[in-house]
């Protein structure tokens, strides 16, 4: 499989709703599927960034939120076999058992604090069985089925069993190499976060804007307005997919949208666009394999922007040098706003960052940003990335748990 093809597959795929949750309810479904009995109970436990993100964010078509809704609604109406659009069955009859079960205490998840990065282990029992299914480093990947204690054989999640490893060199190599399926593939994402992006305007952006008559024509606000749009139909329930990117719904929003807008605004073709957002989306990747898929900061601002300004250079013109810094100039602009769980207001973060990958673009066309080294940006990428691993390992390191202490508070 040519290397662009199998990345599509593996890391670029629908989610419905935010991606840890809809994780959550997949890894529950899933458990259902092996048990063999019927549900009494179903307890899950997660890692702090899993738990974090699924706090505070509305599950599509139920109007409820959080963690244990997702687990309940896996057990009640999940289909394990649409992996991140697991509740795309769940109906109004659905919600209501789900809270009848969360009221009646057969629910709970948990933090386990001492876990980083994607982890999500459910356990479900009957009457006489119990099935356990262990998510590790992917949303979907399933290291761990379990009946009665005894591992069994599945092929869930077989499509994740190995990282995808590449370099910048190779990043260039697939998209001078795309083939028509591989462009094909990327339009699938690009008129589908353009569906949700439509949704957001009409239903969310539109029936409160004030600001149009001083927009005067701007493509900056744009990006930001269609951003945000899609967004905040996704953070609060919006019974469409997004396609995500990383395995982050947001980062495949910042990813697209802004280098789709770029290239409609300048006639560029189906295969320059396709092109362009296929850089995007590895180099998104690049950022995020680095930096670990669930980080501290924002990945929607601080990855997939950075990505997305190298695909709006690309369209622009720009070679490699103009890409780097225009990436740069995004890190050295973004690098320290925190995640402060999945909600509503990740909306605002994901028009910044769609805004600011195209800012830093044109900066980067005009040789300005940044070119040296300032603060903890080194003058090339690859080192600042390493500059900003050490700033989360240990200037950042007590972030996640600080937060689900205030968030749990409120609770």
């Amino acid at each position: 499989m040519h290397f662009l093809e199998e990345y599509l597959v593996k890391e670029v795929k629908p989610a419905l709703g935010c991606t840890e949750p809809g994780a959550i309810a997949y890894c529950v479904s899933l458990a259902v599927g092996h048990l063999q009995d019927s549900v009494e109970r179903v307890e899950v436990i997660t890692s702090k960034s899993v738990y974090k993100n699924g706090m505070y964010v509305y599950i599509p078509g139920t109007g409820e939120k959080g963690n244990e809704v997702a687990a309940a609604l896996g057990v009640i109406c999940g289909d394990s076999s649409l992996q991140l659009e697991a509740l795309k069955p769940c109906c109004g009859e659905s919600v209501a058992l789900a809270r009848e079960m969360i009221d009646s205490g057969r629910v709970t998840v948990r933090c386990d604090t001492s876990r980083t990065g994607i982890y999500i282990e459910a356990l479900v029992k009957g009457s006489a069985h119990t099935a356990r299914v262990v998510i590790k480093d992917h949303h979907t990947r399933v290291v761990l089925v379990e009946r009665d204690g005894r591992e069994i054989e599945s092929d869930e999640g077989a499509v994740e069993s190995r990282d995808i490893d590449f370099t910048v060199e190779d990043i260039f190599k697939a998209v001078d190499e795309m083939t028509d399926g591989e462009i094909d593939r990327i339009f699938e994402g690009i008129n589908m976060n353009l569906e949700i992006a439509g949704y957001g305007l009409e239903k969310i952006v539109a029936p409160r804007e004030k600001a149009e008559a001083y927009e005067s024509g701007s493509l900056g606000y744009r990006i930001r307005k269609y951003c945000l749009a899609a967004s905040a139909a996704r953070m609060t329930g919006a019974p469409l997919p997004v396609m995500s990117s990383g395995g982050s719904g947001n980062q495949g929003i910042v990813a697209t949208l802004p280098v789709v807008l770029v290239g409609m605004h300048y006639d560029k073709s189906r295969g320059e666009i396709a092109r362009a957002v296929a850089i995007s989306h590895l180099f998104s990747s690049y950022l995020k394999k680095k930096l670990g898929r669930t980080a501290p900061i924002c990945g929607c601002v601080t990855a997939a922007g950075t990505g997305a300004s190298a695909g709006i250079v690309y369209l622009l013109g720009g070679d490699r040098s103009v890409m780097e810094r225009a990436m740069i100039t995004v890190l050295s602009n973004t690098t320290g706003m925190m995640c402060d769980g999945a909600k509503e207001s990740c909306a605002l973060k994901a028009g910044l960052g769609g805004q600011e990958a195209y800012s830093c673009a044109l900066l980067a066309i005009d040789d300005l940003g940044i070119d040296s080294a300032q603060g903890f940006i080194a003058p090339t990428l690859d080192k600042s990335i390493e500059n900003i691993q050490l700033l989360m390992s240990r200037g950042m390191s007590e972030i996640d748990n600080t937060i689900i202490e205030l968030l749990e508070k409120r609770r």
